[in-house]
């Protein structure tokens, strides 16, 4: 178990990320032990015929066998909107002790194929592969569903508080009185304070139970399961206007019509001849339920569809629309 003490400033200061490269590493535990994630199964078949042509030379010692990996190749994001590539910078940054202690620590050795000055290179350029062939294809589709758990988790700590959030990510996770508890991820167990450091929860499809880091001390974090994972490789078509006027609304989904580029309140406004105000109130409740989003562009905000407005609409496919299910 490993039991994180936090005080009401850390509390306040708890963040939500997305991390492709912690989805990109996590996945090879699904790769290396598929009966652990069955719901997985689906992307674990589809993939299978492309994994010849990856260096396995290298990825088989990103995870061990019992689903450590180094804490390096998985920096702590900072934001929902984290790009692989920033983190790929990152990993390839990693000092060479730190790089030869966390392999000998996960693999109880320092594999010779990683042991030259090239060996930080050789793991980048095998997690690019990697992502480019069995990750990027369906990374929309992934994204959507942490995104939307985010959004979830949001609403929950608006609704009943932060404790309440805590004790909803899951089974093995719990909180009360300042001590958060993740079960069955530390042997030993271990307690560590947060101490200013900030706590990110990170939704990842390839954690079962909860991930922690692998390094005692290091920058605090909990990768936990998401909702909605169960139908995340189903393939549906996507709702006629007339379903989707029935789900939201119809002024609601002709403004979702309408936006095809970013677009003003006062522009649509304009083109559905009602007043700016009665445009930003159906805006405030597309934001609020994740299917619009605004930029602002100099003393403009524009809004623009998420993308899980356009899985909605059937303005973008789902990625992985060759996987047909579990």
């Amino acid at each position: 178990m490993l039991t994180y003490e936090l005080t009401a400033a850390d509390l306040a200061d708890i963040r939500f990320a997305i991390s492709p490269a912690a989805e990109t590493v996590l996945s090879l535990r699904a790769l290396q032990d598929p009966g652990r994630f069955p719901l997985q199964l689906p992307w674990v078949r589809a993939v299978q015929p492309l994994l010849d042509q990856l260096d396995w030379s290298v990825l088989r010692w990103l995870v061990n066998e019992t689903m450590g990996s180094p804490d390096f190749l998985t920096p702590r994001p900072t934001s929902p909107l984290t790009q692989l590539d920033d983190e790929l910078e990152i990993v390839a940054s990693v000092d060479r002790s730190t790089f030869e202690r966390q392999l000998v620590a996960v693999n109880g050795q320092l594999p010779g194929e990683l042991a030259g000055s090239d060996g930080v290179t050789k793991v980048v350029e095998a997690l690019g592969a990697y992502w480019q062939t069995v990750i990027a294809p369906y990374w929309d589709r992934m994204r959507t569903i942490l995104s939307a758990d985010i959004s979830y988790r949001g609403h929950v700590i608006t609704r009943q508080g932060t404790a309440a959030m805590l004790n909803d990510l899951a089974p093995v996770i719990s909180y009360q009185d300042g001590r958060l508890d993740i079960d069955q991820v530390s042997n030993p167990s271990r307690t560590e304070r947060i101490d200013g450091r900030g706590l990110v929860l990170q939704p990842t499809l390839f954690g079962p139970h909860a991930v922690i880091p692998f390094d005692v001390g290091a920058e605090p974090l909990i990768g936990y399961p998401p909702r909605g994972q169960g139908h995340l490789w189903s393939v549906v078509e996507p709702p006629s206007r007339r379903d989707l006027a029935q789900l939201i609304g119809t002024p609601r989904a002709h403004i979702l019509a309408l936006l095809t580029h970013p677009r003003t309140t006062s522009d649509l406004a304009a083109e559905l001849k009602v007043t700016p105000s009665a445009v930003s109130q159906h805006l405030q409740v597309l934001r609020r339920t994740g299917l619009v989003e605004p930029q602002r562009t100099g003393k403009l905000v524009l809004y623009r569809p998420t993308e899980l407005a356009d899985l909605l609409t059937g303005s973008r496919s789902p990625a992985s629309s060759t996987i047909t299910g579990s």
